[in-house]
């Protein structure tokens, strides 16, 4: 049995390293995997930071550890263990089918493309999803808009989130002020 499929059952805790990406490690409950991408609720200091999708060729390393369970626990204590989708359904057979399933429940999603010499963060929302690739109108960290949108390659996009405190600070925003 794959240990992302172990994961996914038991619902454990995990660090997953990209060592090529990143030092630091990421931390979460694995939600769903496929050959080629993980789905994980994003945890971060102790708080449930929306979803992610990660790429598998990236990752270096997945394991539930000690601590990983001990954290778990104050998770239960917490209530927030309780508040991870287990439950839900997410299409991850590909970049294509993840993106069109999230493009129609979040508004704003967060794509990162971290393995090119400059390092690709595009956050906004998706306009149109190909074959091959997503065009994402997206907005500065001064909540100023693009014109026009930008075009990111499947096989350039390296993570994905949504549903993210930092996304969902700039959603309210865009609410209040109508943009």
């Amino acid at each position: 049995m794959d240990c992302c499929t172990e994961f996914v059952r038991d619902r454990k805790l995990v660090s997953i390293r990209r060592d090529d990406i990143d030092s630091n490690s990421i931390q979460g409950f694995v939600l769903a995997c496929s050959d080629e991408l993980l789905l994980i609720q994003y945890v971060y200091d102790f708080r449930l930071d929306g979803l992610m999708v990660l790429r598998r060729a990236d990752i270096t390393d997945i394991r539930c550890s000690a601590t990983g369970e001990f954290q778990k626990s104050l998770l239960i204590t917490e209530q927030l263990f309780q508040q991870v989708p287990f439950e839900s359904d997410f299409d991850l057979h590909d970049w294509k089918s993840i993106l069109t399933q999230f493009s129609s429940q979040y508004k704003l999603i967060l794509l990162e493309d971290e393995r090119s010499d400059v390092e690709l963060f595009l956050i906004g929302e998706i306009e149109k999803i190909t074959r091959s690739s997503v065009c994402l109108r997206y907005f500065s960290g001064a909540g100023n808009w693009d014109e026009k949108p930008s075009k990111l390659s499947f096989n350039c996009i390296t993570s994905c989130q949504v549903d993210t405190n930092y996304l969902n600070v700039y959603q309210r925003h865009f609410e209040r002020s109508k943009c």
